[in-house]
């Protein structure tokens, strides 16, 4: 148990954990009676002062760290065990660094960190990795609960993963009911403001992801979400307000993506999807980016062909762009169930010699072109609510999609309800409510 106070250090980190103890932060610091912890009432303060990391786990260990503010970490020129694809580091992990460890990490606030501030004496690259957290091969590591906030992977030039960075493997390692706050990846060109990486094995879900940036300029890749390869999980995340070309990047992903909000971002697109074997969208709302060049846009090169598919997926423009967008050759994405309203066209293909798009039953509505509409259009108003996704009574969606397989939607409702499937991430659910009868005896 850690009392309320400010504690700070010498060396590279603050702390360095090297066994599987518990730390819990919050502690009133009585010296005897009952241990009474209250982070709110008596907060603990890890402080890196800007010289140093704050927490550096590593081994095969399994701690705890629960209840601290972890601030002001500076991970300049510590790249040991340290590695990124953007690049040789010039520092990782200024708030929390792991390393083949499976911590669990939950209930803290990390803040004002920074993985690099400068490149003197260090490689040229000029990459920070992981400006709140950096992870590692950090197989089996829980990161719940966690207010990461305002931290930075690189203020020199380019950086990855503002927030959090997740690299190596990712067995049984789960991101889970964080909330990402107003992180910016790089200077110049950044990859993902709040969340870069998803290895294989990995559940990234339930997070709030707002207010990030990829760079201070706005540029760069997945101002929310960023992966480069790999086939974690992504479910029930939302991810708003965040500025940048895309709200959430899917490079060569092999990943489920399913049951996330995509809204309300300062991006160019919502969801991009690039290269390799291709993701699987499922039961997502992706709703009124801000420039709304495309709702979803998908690209590739001979080398890496893209195949994706999108199955019960509401996408939502906000009068302009296009709902679905090829802009390269050799993509080719199936599409089943969705609904495309509001956008100046509904699907476009740019290169139709070796790109190819298969929809079946889609529903459109209040595009002024709606483009390739495939097999079984639905031309019909989709009654979307007030939140921008359910559907209201009378909506044209309502059964009248086919089975793609699968069995529940957004809101963990099941496929079907009614006569037929319903088009889009919600499944109708007619609702009575009935007159509460008071009794007396």
């Amino acid at each position: 148990y850690v009392a309320g106070g400010t504690y700070t250090g010498t060396g590279a980190a603050v702390i360095t954990v090297t066994r599987s103890i518990t730390l819990y932060g919050g502690w009133d610091g009585a010296a005897s009676g009952p241990v009474v912890r209250d982070p709110d009432a008596h907060p603990t303060t890890l402080d890196g002062e800007g010289a140093r990391r704050v927490v550096h786990i590593s081994g095969d260990i399994t701690p705890t760290l629960n209840g601290f503010i972890i601030a002001r970490g500076n991970g300049t020129g510590l790249v040991a065990d340290c590695y990124g694809p953007a690049g040789n580091p010039d520092g990782c992990g200024g708030g929390i660094f792991v390393y083949q460890a499976h911590p669990l990490i939950v209930n803290n606030v990390i803040t004002n960190n920074v993985a690099a501030i400068t490149t003197a004496g260090y490689p040229t690259s000029t990459t920070g990795y992981g400006g709140g957290m950096y992870l590692r091969d950090a197989d089996r590591a829980v990161i719940s609960g966690n207010v990461i906030i305002s931290n930075v992977a690189s203020t020199a030039n380019d950086g990855m993963g503002g927030g959090i960075c997740l690299f190596g493997t990712g067995s049984g390692l789960v991101v889970q009911a964080n909330q990402v706050l107003s992180n910016v990846a790089a200077q110049s060109t950044g990859w993902g403001g709040g969340i870069a990486g998803g290895p294989d094995g990995a559940l990234i879900r339930g997070n709030l992801l707002e207010g990030n940036r990829t760079s201070a300029t706005g540029g760069g890749y997945g101002a929310g979400l960023y992966q480069w390869y790999g086939s974690a999980e992504y479910r029930d995340n939302i991810v708003r307000g965040n500025t940048g070309a895309h709200a959430v990047y899917l490079g060569y992903s092999r990943s489920p993506f399913e049951g996330n909000r995509v809204v309300d971002n300062a991006t160019r697109a919502g969801v991009y999807l690039a290269n390799g074997p291709g993701p699987t969208l499922v039961n997502n709302v992706v709703a009124r980016s801000a420039s709304n060049l495309y709702t979803i846009c998908a690209r590739a090169y001979a080398g890496a062909p893209l195949n994706a598919t999108l199955l019960q997926n509401t996408l939502v423009g906000s009068g302009s762009g296009s709902g679905v967008y090829i802009e390269t050759g050799y993509v080719t994405l199936s599409l089943t169930n969705n609904i495309i309203v509001s956008h100046v066209w509904g699907i476009t293909n740019t290169v139709p010699a070796s790109s190819a798009v298969f929809a079946d039953h889609t529903l459109f509505w209040g595009n002024t072109q709606n483009g390739i509409t495939g097999n079984h259009p639905i031309l019909g108003d989709p009654r979307l609510a007030s939140d921008g996704y359910h559907l209201g009574p009378g909506s044209a969606a309502i059964d009248a999609g086919v089975d793609a397989g699968v069995t529940v939607d957004i809101d963990g409702d099941p496929r079907p309800i009614g006569a037929g499937y319903d088009i889009g991430a919600d499944e109708y659910v007619a609702r009575v409510y009935l007159p509460l009868v008071l009794r007396n005896y």
